[in-house]
């Protein structure tokens, strides 16, 4: 009995330390904000001279997505500057050191690929692709079903690069709805790991 005791303390410690690793700075409404960009960057693109189609496609989005991420890491940002403790700010520079390398390059074959118009058409592919791959590295710290969804953006960003060809006209709905669908996706995730979370809680 004293035996059966103490492996359900181990494992209520073992679920209180795994449900203390789960990051929690990404804001649900910012993820899902984020999400409803994409839709709305994919609508008003063709309205704007010179976005629809090579190097002005490449820098169209790349500026929807950095207004994307100051959006989606306002909170967190904010949150370690300000209210997280020295445990907290390890957690999340762990799970920013995961996922910097996918924005780094990713950053650097935008850089590659906007030298050579011809092949914007295959950006879409290559960057949902590439956040995918962000998404399964940190996904240990995230919520569960962040993995997912991580596999969602792997196998779209590789449809899109296997129905593409050189000299394709590039689609803004190929990035519109791959990211728009993803983070609303990831923000429902998210949520219900919070929903999750405090249920444990109040046990």
């Amino acid at each position: 009995m004293h035996v059966h005791d103490a492996l359900d303390r181990l494992d209520l410690i073992h679920n209180q330390l795994t449900r203390s690793e789960v990051y929690r700075g990404f804001r649900e409404p910012a993820v899902a904000a984020v999400g409803l960009l994409a839709f709305a960057a994919a609508t008003v693109q063709p309205l704007i001279p010179g976005a629809t189609e090579g190097i002005g496609f490449v820098w169209f989005w790349v500026a929807i997505a950095g207004v994307g991420g100051l959006l989606g890491t306002s909170a967190a940002i904010h949150a370690y500057a300000t209210r997280e403790d020295d445990f907290a700010r390890r957690r999340t520079r762990r799970v920013m050191t995961q996922f910097a390398p996918c924005l780094l390059v990713g950053g650097t074959i935008t850089i590659g690929f906007a030298r050579v118009p011809e092949l914007a058409a295959f950006l879409p592919g290559v960057w949902a692709a590439v956040l995918g791959l962000g998404l399964v590295a940190a996904s240990p710290h995230l919520p569960t079903g962040i993995g997912l969804v991580a596999l969602g953006y792997v196998a779209a960003g590789a449809f899109q690069l296997l129905r593409c060809t050189p000299g394709d006209n590039p689609d803004g709905w190929a990035v519109g709805s791959i990211f728009g669908v993803g983070h609303l996706l990831s923000a429902w995730v998210l949520w219900r790991g919070s929903e999750e979370a405090e249920e444990y809680d109040d046990e």
